[in-house]
């Protein structure tokens, strides 16, 4: 690609950016807190109280308002989303077995399933989104498994597949319902990694709530954040009363005892976490409204665009945690030199996850023929996706 083209594209793609963002900033990141006076004044609540740490009345306050947005009973509040995750693995025990994973993912999920004992098997995503599409993991199950004993099994292996993973990439909610028939054909357990998804919602439920376990996100960079923090979304009362021992250090409840009846974690969020966490959701339908804003902004400008464009969903109910731009596949080779001139002017973009089969510590894991969720990351990049005022 000549140099007249490249500076021509960058040139377009800074332009369309600018006129979608607020112009009375400096400098935009992928996405930012928004810490309102709001937030600040429930913090200095929570300092007042002096109850910081794993009690006090915000955790009750953030569980409830989850609970009113996502619809489920069952929901605990974890250190981190990869907290979080690991309780969901630990619960269902995937010890020396194989979980399927989507490739493109934030490295957290495989991360997770290796710290419970588990082996992560690599899936593509979908030519027209960043989520696992559902006819490619069909095929790959067809050629390698077979139901054995009731159990799902590799055929070169013989280890048992125990689970699949559902990432609701960067908030656009994967089609569950058709990947969790198609687990109970093959006698799987489903867990949905909707770390960036809380609001997203797919026929009329939340993200989290159809398969056995789900779990949210709250760090720094998350439509709403505790600063560190993330949550557990239960089907199940049982599961919810074991991981909530377990993450408590299992400790018995007793009014001046202090006994344990079992090895376990501590992994629960703190009362400040929550704190910071409630300020900001008390206002979640106005976030949402103005991450749906941004996001509409984008299609408009990119919709016609020479070099590159957005992937449309076929879900409307997405929360558009962050929105993300493809090259066009003739300029490919532009992508860096992209990423870098909007990086000198102040827009800090990010690629896209680099693919999980793709790094040092997972080159040995079994994969599928993994095309698209390689290309996306070598054309996709982040945009500015906070909730500006």
């Amino acid at each position: 690609m000549n140099d007249v083209v490249t500076y021509d594209l960058c040139k377009s793609v800074l332009r369309n950016i600018k006129k979608c963002l607020p112009s009375n900033i400096s400098q935009y990141s992928v996405h930012e807190p928004n810490l309102s006076t709001k937030v600040k004044k429930e913090l200095n609540k929570c300092l007042s109280s002096t109850h910081v740490s794993s009690s006090g009345k915000y955790i009750d306050k953030l569980s409830e308002s989850l609970k009113n947005i996502i619809g489920s009973k069952y929901i605990l509040l974890t250190n981190s989303g990869t907290s979080a995750l690991f309780c969901a693995f630990n619960e269902i025990d995937i010890t020396n077995q194989e979980v399927i994973v989507p490739s493109m993912t934030f490295v957290a999920t495989p991360n997770s399933v290796i710290h419970a004992g588990g082996m992560p098997v690599f899936v593509d995503c979908s030519k027209s989104s960043l989520n696992i599409d559902k006819d490619d993991l069909e095929k790959y199950l067809i050629v390698n498994y077979k139901i054995s004993n009731g159990k799902c099994k590799n055929k070169k292996t013989g280890r048992v597949l125990k689970c699949i993973v559902v990432v609701h990439a960067y908030g656009e909610a994967a089609n569950i319902n058709l990947i969790c028939k198609l687990a109970k054909k093959y006698n799987l357990e489903v867990i949905e990694d909707a770390a960036g998804a809380l609001g997203s919602v797919r026929s009329n439920k939340h993200v989290g709530t159809v398969s056995r376990m789900g779990i949210i996100s709250f760090n720094g960079n998350k439509i709403i954040t505790t600063g560190m923090g993330g949550a557990l979304i239960f089907k199940y009362k049982k599961d919810y009363e074991s991981v909530k021992h377990k993450i408590s250090t299992a400790r018995i409840q007793h009014n001046w005892k202090v006994e344990h009846d079992m090895v376990g974690y501590n992994l629960r969020m703190a009362n400040i976490n929550a704190a910071l966490g409630y300020g900001q959701i008390i206002d979640f339908e106005k976030i949402l409204n103005k991450k749906r804003e941004l996001y509409q902004r984008y299609c408009d400008i990119f919709s016609n665009n020479k070099y590159c464009y957005i992937k449309k969903s076929d879900n409307s109910s997405n929360n558009n945690w962050v929105t993300n731009l493809f090259l066009k596949d003739e300029y490919l080779n532009n992508h860096q030199s992209l990423i870098n001139y909007l990086q000198n002017h102040k827009i800090f973009v990010r690629e896209l996850w680099k693919p999980m089969h793709l790094l040092p510590m997972f080159e040995k894991c079994r994969h599928s023929r993994i095309i698209n969720a390689v290309k996306s990351w070598q054309t996709g990049i982040s945009l500015p996706s906070s909730y500006y005022k």
